[in-house]
């Protein structure tokens, strides 16, 4: 079962409350990134070498998200960038311009601004804050002379427009709501965006509602707050704004369309990846299968109202991207997966010219989008050992070039090797984990392992949520397994909806235990490498992650010591959420109802059912916005001398981003797992109370 959370909790504004923030000016000095540097040796890494990277796009990415875009002549690419800073908790924004002649050096148009809460509709409930932030690039003006992109400021997000004439950036919009998606109108006289002004107006509503008392009824998300949210569906508006009258006005979908000059081409409702032909082709990923709308797809093509037949892999699950340019080359992006080995692949093919397509690249690097450059392809790429950069695709060679790095100068940070390993489990499952070992590792050496979940590809930072930073444990002396999770069971992948596949993985908890297997595999790979001291285990998890961590501690002894970022799957939390889940989604998919005597049922999974035997030390490090779920089994394990720890931090949902508290929990993982693995107390006087703590909490277990 995926965390009841999913990927968030609800709040009911979007605004991101900081300590401080840094000025423009310091904030220029932080964003441009320095001229590369002649070597001069390693040093040791740093937390803030992680925490303080200058990223563009989502930390966590998929390739069919865009993280820049890339300007009408091709010879600019435009991102928004973003450094975090510990000491005043806040980040830096930019407007980056990036030449993509790989010479000129990238230049900031503009500086400033807030985070934007990325919000999300789970389970019914409306304007839930993820956490993350909103990642939308910079879009172009037909001309390529101007851009346009959201920031956000005191508390209000507005459509902002600079020029790449060096002239100050200006605020073209004055809204009280927030505006999504924005595009240009093909004369470069309007903007479009989205807006969801009915959400606003039933804030409202709510608020005049709590002056006779709130109905408790399925619009409660009460994990996080003691009211109501607008109910699902409210509509998504599309603005017209009109730049020389600085007026908006409401237009249909129709309009839009015909406003961006868009092609007439209609793809199928579950298509996933689509491109457009300048001649006139298109091709779009769907279902292989009617009867299978979640399972395999297949890529579709159609030139000159012909219908091209697309066979072999690269034309198959799992296609992450698709562009075609004007001499009719559709470039394929086959996305990594478990059963591959999380391998990405870059394909070139012209339909009705060449057979199929012919592979130029495939590597274990992960590609989060790219975008078309003339006849060029540009990527954002991240290695194992490399942050996200900018590189430039030959679609002769297939050879790449990097064409912006954000981040020059941690290439002077020592970093422990990083091998992909790959296996199948005892079902016959295949899938991968990325191992990291210690850079003074030495042959023979078995080093204490730290499992990081849920998935692998790129740069090994922290997992899902970066709490567990990979290097920093590394340089600590820890092996650390990124484990990626396997596709679901193909009974679950048959099913025609998400709850329908989620009533095959609750039943016998059958997809936990699948996930959970595929992990038991992956630890006996590492383990037999020689370089893992398997009696030294520890294991580490958010949202489906920390699920994981649940049912690992509840059916195996290798792990000797735990910490989750969310908590908890138990009896009672799945109701407590709110009458919607409880009653609706919980009871769907096959959970025990309210008032039933479900103890055999929750005994696989549930802390609280099985505190009474448990007692591997385990770490909570939980946001304000989600803490309330864990006290069911936080108050289990304490009365029953459980060494448990719990942490709540402020000011956060599903995915935390305060920088000051990624430094705390950063630290604190590090010392928890140096006391309950290796027996080792921190020096530090800031810890002396908490290693009071700790003493006390293992003298009371060991009772």
């Amino acid at each position: 079962m995926k965390h009841l959370i999913g990927s968030a909790a609800l709040g009911l504004i979007s605004c991101w409350t900081m300590a401080a923030h840094a000025t423009p000016m310091a904030c220029s000095e932080r964003l441009l990134p320095p001229p590369p540097e002649a070597a001069t040796g390693q040093r040791p890494i740093a937390a803030r070498d992680l925490i303080e990277l200058r990223d563009f796009g989502m930390m966590f990415d998929t390739a069919k998200r865009p993280s820049f875009s890339v300007s009408p002549d091709g010879r600019y690419a435009a991102l928004i960038l973003r450094r975090a800073d510990p000491e005043s908790d806040s980040y830096c924004f930019g407007v980056m311009l990036v030449p993509l002649d790989g010479r000129t050096r990238a230049r900031l148009l503009d500086v400033g601004g807030e985070f934007i809460q990325a919000m999300t509709d789970p389970y019914g409930v409306t304007g839930v804050p993820s956490g993350l932030p909103v990642t939308e690039p910079p879009v172009w003006s037909p001309d390529g002379s101007s851009l346009a992109y959201l920031r956000r400021d005191k508390g209000q997000t507005q459509i902002w427009q600079v020029g790449l004439d060096g002239g100050p950036a200006k605020q073209v919009t004055n809204l009280t709501t927030e505006p999504r998606s924005l595009a240009w109108s093909k004369d470069g006289r309007s903007l479009l965006f989205t807006t969801r002004r009915m959400f606003d107006a039933q804030v409202a509503e709510i608020d005049r509602e709590g002056r006779s008392g709130y109905l408790y009824d399925d619009r409660f998300w009460s994990v996080a707050y003691a009211r109501p949210t607008p109910r699902l569906p409210l509509a998504t508006e599309i603005n017209a704004l009109d730049l020389a009258s600085g007026k908006s006005r409401i237009v249909t979908s129709d309009d839009a369309a015909a406003m961006k000059g868009e092609a007439a081409a209609r793809f199928p409702e579950d298509a996933g990846a689509t491109a457009i032909s300048p001649t006139g082709g298109r091709a779009w990923v769907a279902s292989e299968h009617a009867d299978m709308p979640r399972g395999p797809t297949l890529l579709r093509v159609e030139v000159g109202g012909k219908k091209i037949v697309c066979s072999g892999e690269a034309c198959r699950e799992p296609i992450a991207g698709l562009w075609w340019t004007g001499q009719d080359t559709l470039f394929i992006l086959r996305g990594g997966n478990a059963d591959n080995g999380g391998r990405t692949a870059l394909y070139r093919w012209r339909p009705g010219v060449e057979p199929g397509p012919r592979r130029l690249f495939e590597t274990e690097d992960f590609l989060p989008g790219c975008g078309l450059a003339a006849a060029a392809l540009i990527c954002a790429r991240e290695t194992a050992t490399g942050p996200r950069v900018l590189v430039r695709f030959d679609p002769a060679t297939g050879r790449n070039a990097v064409v912006f790095d954000p981040n020059p100068e941690f290439a002077q940070v020592q970093l422990g090797k990083v091998e992909r390993l790959t296996w199948t489990d005892r079902d016959g499952v295949r899938t991968y984990g990325d191992l990291t070992l210690p850079p003074d590792h030495r042959a023979g050496e078995r080093h204490p392992l730290i499992i990081v979940q849920y998935i692998s590809r790129g740069f090994q930072r922290g997992g899902q949520g970066d709490e567990y930073p990979i290097q920093l444990l590394a340089a600590r002396g820890y092996a650390v397994l990124n484990f990626q999770w396997p596709a679901e069971a193909p009974e679950a992948a048959a099913k025609a909806s998400d709850d329908a596949a989620q009533r095959v993985k609750v039943r016998n908890w059958s997809g936990r235990r699948r996930i959970f297997t595929a992990l038991d595999a992956g630890i006996d790979t590492a383990i037999a490498k020689g370089v893992v001291n398997p009696e030294l285990v520890g294991i580490t998890g958010l949202s489906d992650g920390a699920s994981t961590v649940q049912f690992a501690l509840n059916n195996s002894t290798r792990f000797k010591a735990a910490i989750i970022s969310t908590c908890c799957d138990d009896p009672n939390v799945v109701f407590n959420a709110g009458p919607g889940y409880g009653n609706t989604v919980v009871n769907g998919v096959g959970y025990p109802p309210a008032g039933a005597d479900g103890r055999e049922f929750w005994r696989a999974q549930s802390l609280a059912v099985n505190a009474v035997h448990l007692r591997v030390p385990l770490l909570m490090n939980l946001p304000d916005g989600e803490f309330r779920i864990a006290q069911e089994a936080f108050a289990a394990l304490k009365a029953h001398n459980a060494p448990v720890e719990m942490y709540v931090y402020p000011d956060e949902w599903h995915t935390k981003n305060h920088p000051a508290h990624r430094l705390a929990i950063y630290g604190r993982n590090i010392a928890w797992f140096d006391f309950w693995l290796l027996g080792l107390e921190s020096d530090d006087p800031s810890r002396a109370a908490e290693i009071a703590r700790w003493r006390a909490l293992r003298a009371a277990s060991a009772k």
